[in-house]
Parts: structure tokens; C-alpha cells; sequence
């Protein structure tokens, strides 16, 4: 059994999961500017549940983004951190993919527009059919949010078609493209969360896509910021 590892700061809310094969033990706060002081204590407190020690750890899968950069910081020095410690391989997580995945499994639905919001008056947005994206993770104002891709799905409310939207970039609705009107609903209260991030940390270490820690980096969109190695960054674990 492998003991996989996986933490979420992308967002206003803080969480992890931790899975040791035959269970999955998850923690999650919210907590907007709090990440790098309640994140190692989230798992080393999974780490005692479990009964496993954090060089046991196999595999550590992270939000990459995009969302909040000192959120995204946090998250990759953690992780990289901890890879170096411990030889665990690592693996970045879209938080829009993620956050997609929750707004399926906390509504039964297949189909998520997942909206992001990325403060200074845009969004980050990417709409996704399970794990697959058919829009590509983007930022732009909330006005240039392009659906084209789903726009034949909008249209035909077909119940096998219908979309539903997810996630706080919602709160602008009435700047967003009137195509939005015709999701089947819209949950702005919907967060990634580590427990749920779990389903696609445990399929791609099944697909053996968990890499040496110098192959990550975060997707920020908004600059093309790449924080590549821990020895490139400010460290965020030393306090």
C-alpha cells in the first residue's frame, strides 16, 4: 500500500488528505491568510492518525494552481520540502480541475464550469467533463469568459448536456457572459479540498505520473510565474 499525500492552499480554505491505501484521513479550514502556519501542523496531525511517520510518505500531490501566489508559494515549498526529506515524488494538481471535481461529487453531476475568483477584477475559469478539460484553465475579466467550447450544450438543456457552474468567481455573475443563465445551476460556495483531490492524486500515481520534486512548478496564469526549485524561492518551511 502506498501513503499518498495531498494539501490544497490555493484558495481561502487550507486542507489536506492523506491516504495509506485502506483509508483517507482529511483536514480542512478556512483560513484566508493563515496557510503556511497551519499547514505542516494539518500533516503531521494526519501523519499521527494514520500512525505513519512523514518519511513513510510515498507520493505528495499539491494544488499548482492557479489561485492565490502566496498560497501557491506555500503549497510548492511544502511540497518540495518535504519530497527532499522524505524522497517522496510529487505531483501539481490544476486547482480548477480540482475544484471542478468537488463541485461533482457535491452535486452528483459530471459536467463543472469552475470559476475562480482572481482578485484585481478577473477570473480564472476552466470547465471540465470529469478529469478532462474541454476549456483550458484561462484568466480574464469576467466579461471575456469565453464558453464558446460548451456553448451547443448551453443550448440544447439536454439533460445529459447540462453543466453546472462552481466556485466564488460566480459572485460577479452579472458581469459574466449571459451564456451562464442557462447552466443548470450555480454553487458560488464551492471550494478544491483536499479530500476530494484525493480521487485524482490516487489515478495519477496509478498512471505513474508523480515526478522527482525539480520537475514542478506552479501555473499562476496571471505573470507565467514558474517557482521551479526550492533553492530558487524563499523558503516558507524554516520558521
Amino acid at each position: 500500500m502506498s501513503n499518498i499525500l495531498v494539501f490544497d492552499t490555493s484558495s481561502s480554505w487550507c486542507s489536506a488528505a492523506l491516504s495509506t491505501g485502506d483509508k483517507v484521513f482529511a483536514v480542512s479550514e478556512k483560513q484566508p491568510r493563515k496557510h503556511a502556519q497551519v499547514l505542516m501542523p494539518m500533516i503531521e496531525s494526519l501523519c499521527k492518525q494514520a500512525n505513519i511517520k512523514p518519511a513513510q510518505l510515498d507520493g505528495i500531490a499539491f494544488g499548482k494552481g492557479p489561485g492565490s501566489f502566496t498560497g501557491l508559494r506555500i503549497a510548492i515549498s511544502v511540497a518540495q520540502g518535504l519530497s527532499l526529506a522524505t524522497n517522496a515524488k510529487l505531483f501539481g494538481i490544476s486547482s480548477l480541475q480540482a475544484l471542478a471535481w468537488q463541485g461533482m461529487k457535491q452535486h452528483k453531476v459530471s459536467r463543472v464550469l469552475a470559476i475562480m475568483n482572481a482578485h484585481m477584477g478577473e477570473v480564472f475559469y476552466g470547465a471540465y467533463d470529469q478529469l478532462t478539460a474541454v476549456i483550458d484553465d484561462a484568466l480574464c475579466k469576467p466579461g471575456d469568459v469565453d464558453l464558446g467550447a460548451i456553448a451547443g450544450d448551453l443550448d440544447s438543456q439536454d439533460a445529459n448536456t447540462l453543466w453546472v457552474g462552481a466556485g466564488d468567481g460566480f459572485q460577479f455573475e452579472s458581469e459574466l457572459p449571459a451564456a451562464i443563465s442557462q447552466l443548470s445551476m450555480i454553487d458560488a460556495e464551492v471550494f478544491p479540498l483536499a479530500e476530494s483531490m484525493m480521487d485524482i492524486a490516487l489515478k495519477a500515481w496509478q498512471d505513474d505520473l508523480f515526478t522527482g520534486s525539480d520537475q514542478q512548478q506552479l501555473v499562476y496564469l496571471r505573470d507565467t510565474v514558474a517557482w521551479k526549485k526550492l533553492a530558487d524561492q524563499p523558503s516558507l518551511l524554516k520558521r
